[in-house]
């Protein structure tokens, strides 16, 4: 019987290791890419415009390119679906132009209360022939165009 309590007591702390070492591996994530598929790539305003089915933000931004001032609307997509960690995402849209679909990657706090902190999205697609990089803070918000590996500011944006 002393053996089988052997066997037993083995398997046990072998199933122990075993866990916490793929534990280990699952807390070192690779970095999150932009997921194309949930939100719309062509909406059209009157959606937008809907208050039932998404919240408007305004911006004003300075454009570090040209040094002119833009404005921007975010829409947050309202629906139960869209709260749900895979799909969440916004919808940018500057200027007036064509409203343009960003991926949430991550939200990082900034404080040691977790009481501040910055969220990261990513355009779905290019913009003016660059993927942009958004990372919104309390009081601002810079986009970031990605140019051959080298995130350049793009816009600086408060909320107005």
């Amino acid at each position: 019987m002393s053996k089988l309590k052997l066997v037993l007591l083995s398997m046990a702390v072998a199933g122990l290791f075993a866990c916490t070492s793929s534990e280990q591996q699952k807390t070192t994530k690779p970095q999150k890419t932009a997921a194309v598929g949930y939100l719309k790539a062509d909406i059209s305003q009157a959606e937008l415009n809907n208050p039932a089915e998404y919240k408007r933000y305004s911006y004003y931004c300075k454009d570090f390119t040209t040094g002119e001032t833009a404005y921007l609307a975010t829409y947050f997509p309202l629906s139960r679906e869209s709260r749900k960690q895979e799909n969440f995402g916004i919808y940018f849209q500057l200027n007036g132009a064509k409203a343009e679909p960003f991926d949430h990657l991550a939200n990082k706090a900034i404080n040691a209360a977790g009481t501040r902190f910055e969220v990261s999205y990513r355009s779905y697609y290019p913009i003016q022939g660059s993927y942009v990089d958004l990372i919104a803070r309390e009081r601002s918000s810079i986009y970031y165009k990605n140019q051959n590996g080298t995130k350049l500011p793009w816009l600086e944006c408060r909320q107005g």
